[in-house]
């Protein structure tokens, strides 16, 4: 049972894998990690089982990857549960059927790549940005697997990317299509445009009860109230236990005595001190030389009275440049400070863009932070995530298990954690702040089972050590308003509509014209409430410095040439509510070729062909494999 409740939970780093190794990492689990139910199962492969588990693991990873992409822009309702499970579904068959191809063909992945992909995984690295066994151990047992079969699939996912790789470069692309698709690119168009403004014409108020009720009726979903929920969660936030921890006086004390080098700080005041009475003794007749030979760290040039030689700028540091080549010859520069300490710089000869300079180091010594206020805070702080961090991990598996074992409630989760319930009372979207409104807890408060069902959520990872389960406590849909309560506001669009139509009224108008040969600014003067833009030649390259609005130059490329005689004309409604009518009169096709776009095209096109024969090639072993789709009966099943 464990181990079928594990595979159904979302582990520590599972959504932030990249590259090569997310899809495995997040989708995919080894038979022997489901359970051996007898329960339907979304899909049987040549025999294999896809489970349920699978799946809904699988589901949950494609929202984080379309929220990761769309950002702000996305909402779960853009992406029904349902379509998603058959995408997916049809996505994990295909891979099922590719792995079982490589296991025939005898593919593998040799153990060194399979290392050297793991180590590459930024959420495996330490703050060095090096590969850490202890932070790798940790994420897999923090997402409930172990290193055995993580490292099999991602084995796996290297074989499967090996014979995408082998496909991709079977591809090619004829010569006279790169040339044709160049010329496509490169085609100028002479593009007019007669546009009309909405706000031109006035807004008729005259509308009956009778108009607006009809209105009203025909646009119902435009007038209800919005849907509001009660979301109670629990979170199980690193942070938070670490502050629960009690840390002594004497724990602070110990802990900065065995530590006391990385409390360390160079001491720059000593050595600037040290440097201006140098400077001071100089500036009194003292010999730069000597004082060299008897105080310079740097010992090496010390022995020669600070003499570094010749050097050029680029040298030395910033600092040391921008003080040491605006000095004239004999002249000694203040006190100059770099990542060791402080210098002073004498120029003794100019040769062209070369100095030879003395100089006298002073290094900034290490020396112990006091062990203030401050520091006492860091070192306590240090130490509470220390001890939260010895049961964290245990704890993230517990949190799961709970949440995925106590389904319509958030009690046991809390009492089994000595977390509290958080509570936001009845909230329109826009409410959902804070935590609440990460897309991947938005995505999973507006999920069926979540919203409709009232379930637990999956965990969901803010971050590494930051976890939360969601539910929704109460429902309140969206309600239709009462025709009395809107019926200004449906009053107000009527009136709009109607300016619009009148509107439209002369765009058709218009367009009749210019069809029969009339010239735009004729039209625009007789109709009024309209601008004509005259003609320019317009590639869709330049099309932007043209000053043409997009959608206008869109709609005439995608428009047939014009005849010598007749144009090509069509009616394009902007995105404002305006409209306007397209003309292209004419259409040059280029003259030159480009041998840089010729191959920026061709690796273009090569890309879209080697996608065509990676599908073609997955069709080519579901028409041999023999495939059963239970994804109705199963759904159900699935949270």
């Amino acid at each position: 049972m464990m181990e079928f409740i594990r595979t159904r939970t979302k582990g520590i780093v599972m959504w932030g894998i990249i590259g090569m190794i997310i899809i495995p990492f997040a989708l995919f689990g080894l038979n022997g990690y489901l359970s051996g139910s007898a329960k339907v199962v979304p899909a049987v492969v040549n025999g294999v089982d896809i489970s349920s588990a699978q799946l809904t693991r699988a589901v949950q990873t494609r929202k984080q990857q379309l929220q990761k992409q769309l950002g702000a822009n996305y909402r779960p309702d853009m992406f029904p549960t349902d379509f998603l499970r058959q995408q997916v579904l049809n996505d994990l068959v295909s891979r099922q059927l590719i792995a079982e191809f490589t296991v025939n063909s005898r593919m593998v992945a040799a153990p060194e790549l399979v290392l050297k992909t793991i180590k590459q995984v930024p959420q495996f690295k330490d703050d060095k940005g090096k590969f850490s066994a202890k932070k790798y151990s940790r994420a897999i047992k923090g997402a409930g697997r172990n290193k055995a079969a993580f490292e099999a699939e991602v084995a796996r996912d290297i074989v499967l990317n090996q014979l995408r790789a082998g496909i991709f470069n079977s591809s090619f692309v004829l010569p006279y299509e790169i040339k044709q698709t160049q010329s496509l690119l490169n085609q100028q168009r002479e593009i007019a445009y007669l546009k009309f403004s909405k706000s031109g014409y006035k807004q008729n108020n005259t509308a009956t009860d009778e108009e607006l009720k009809k209105y009203y009726e025909t646009h119902l979903a435009a007038y209800k109230t919005e849907d509001k929920v009660n979301v109670e969660y629990a979170e199980l936030n690193i942070d938070d236990m670490a502050s629960k921890v009690e840390i002594t006086d004497q724990a602070i004390e110990d802990y900065y005595k065995a530590n006391l080098t990385a409390y360390t700080e160079k001491d720059y005041s000593a050595a600037l001190a040290t440097i201006k009475d140098i400077r001071r003794r100089i500036s009194k007749g003292e010999s730069f030389e000597e004082l060299a030979k008897q105080m310079s760290d740097d010992k090496l040039s010390g022995k020669k009275g600070g003499d570094i030689g010749f050097i050029s700028k680029g040298i030395m540091d910033k600092a040391f440049d921008a003080a040491a080549f605006t000095l004239k010859k004999g002249q000694v520069s203040q006190p100059v400070k770099d990542k060791f300490g402080y210098h002073l710089i004498k120029v003794e000869d100019i040769k062209g863009d070369e100095r030879q300079l003395k100089h006298i180091q002073i290094k900034a010594k290490e020396k112990a932070r006091k062990l203030d206020a401050a520091l006492r805070a860091q070192i306590k702080k240090e130490l509470q995530l220390q001890e939260a961090e010895k049961t964290f991990f245990d704890d993230v598996e517990k949190f799961s298990t709970l949440a995925y074992e106590n389904p319509e409630s958030l009690d046991a989760v809390a009492a089994g954690l000595d977390l509290k319930i958080k509570t936001t009372g009845l909230v329109t979207r826009r409410g959902l702040q804070g935590v609440l409104s990460n897309p991947q807890v938005l995505s999973a408060i507006y999920s069926d089972e979540v919203l409709n069902k009232s379930k637990n959520s999956d965990v969901i990872e803010i971050k590494e050590t930051h976890m939360i389960v969601v539910r929704v406590k109460e429902h309140k849909p969206a309600a239709q308003k009462p025709f009395e309560e809107v019926k200004e506001d449906v009053a107000r669009q009527v009136a709009i509509e109607k300016q619009i139509e009148a509107m439209r009224k002369d765009v058709n108008t218009a367009y009749e014209k210019l069809l029969a040969g009339s010239k735009g600014k004729d039209v625009a003067v007789q109709l009024g409430h309209s601008e004509w833009f005259p003609a320019k030649l317009v590639s869709r390259r330049d099309a932007g410095k043209q000053n043409i609005p997009p959608a206008v130059t869109q709609k005439a490329f995608s428009l047939a040439s014009p005849s010598k005689t007749k144009p090509s004309v069509a009616i394009l409604d902007l995105a404002n509510g305006d409209q306007a009518i397209v003309v292209v009169s004419g259409v040059k096709e280029p003259e030159t070729t480009d041998s840089g776009e010729l191959q920026a095209i061709s690796q273009q096109l090569n890309q879209i062909n080697t996608n065509a024969e990676y599908t073609g090639f997955e069709n080519y072993l579901k028409q041999n494999a023999d495939i059963r789709i239970n994804l109705e009966k199963d759904s159900d099943q699935t949270g």
